[in-house]
């Protein structure tokens, strides 16, 4: 799970921070992720610079060389999804979100989460990580037709996720992600309101009405463990 959240920030073309085996052989990529990202590197599918030190060890910025390479990751990440759920409902779930129909997709989205993550990834402190993490990687098809943004300046703060058409007639989405938290919040719905008033009272949107686009969806995506609620803004 750790190597397909590190790849899923690389495919958003952020950097991931790892140490780097100059040694590495083929045969000892499955003993450590370390490994694999040191290989990657060598046969360059990774660039490298150097980030910090830690005692003897030297972490590297890693990020992905160029758009074929991160086309070869997103095909990878994409087949992990396609391993959980059916390609027919991968499509679904897709173009429910961009037409605006957020009862289908909340619905495969649920059984998508009951499948394939498990609570503990979900029950802690980085619940909120995990989901954001999983979501940005089923939009990654979406690419061709839109512009998936993560944690970006928007208004007066940072939205989580904005999907972003490249024609300008079509739905734009922002999304935001929140965990229940029991001192906070008696219900889902209300932990989906509270997302829904941020992203309202923060002005998330206006980067996608610069653009131009008038048709916009605001969504709240929230959990408690792996029980998962969508609410949209009408």
């Amino acid at each position: 799970e750790d190597v397909k959240n590190d790849l899923q920030t690389l495919i958003k073309g952020d950097s991931i921070s790892k140490t780097i085996d100059e040694n590495i052989v083929m045969g000892d990529i499955e003993k450590s992720s370390d490994n694999l990202w040191s290989f990657l590197l060598f046969t360059g599918y990774l660039k490298a610079r150097e980030d910090y030190r830690q005692e003897e060890d030297i972490f590297y910025s890693l990020t992905i060389p160029n758009r074929e390479v991160r086309s070869l990751y997103k095909n990878i990440i994409q087949q992990w999804f396609l391993d959980t759920i059916t390609k027919n409902n991968y499509d679904i779930m897709l173009n429910s979100l961009i037409n605006g129909d957020i009862k289908i997709f909340g619905k495969l989205l649920r059984q998508f989460v009951l499948k394939s993550i498990s609570y503990f990834d979900v029950g802690g402190y980085e619940g909120e990580k995990v989901y954001h993490a999983f979501v940005l990687g089923m939009l990654i098809s979406l690419n061709d037709t839109h512009e998936v943004l993560s944690n970006r300046e928007s208004g007066y703060g940072r939205y989580d996720v904005m999907v972003i058409p490249k024609d300008i007639s079509k739905l734009g989405i922002v999304i935001e992600f929140k965990k229940l938290d029991p001192d906070d919040y008696e219900t889902l719905e209300e932990t989906a309101d509270d997302a829904l008033k941020q992203i309202e009272d923060k002005k998330y949107s206006v980067t996608l009405e610069n653009k131009g686009i008038r048709n916009i969806k605001e969504i709240a995506v929230v959990f408690k463990g792996k029980e998962v609620y969508i609410k949209e803004n009408k």
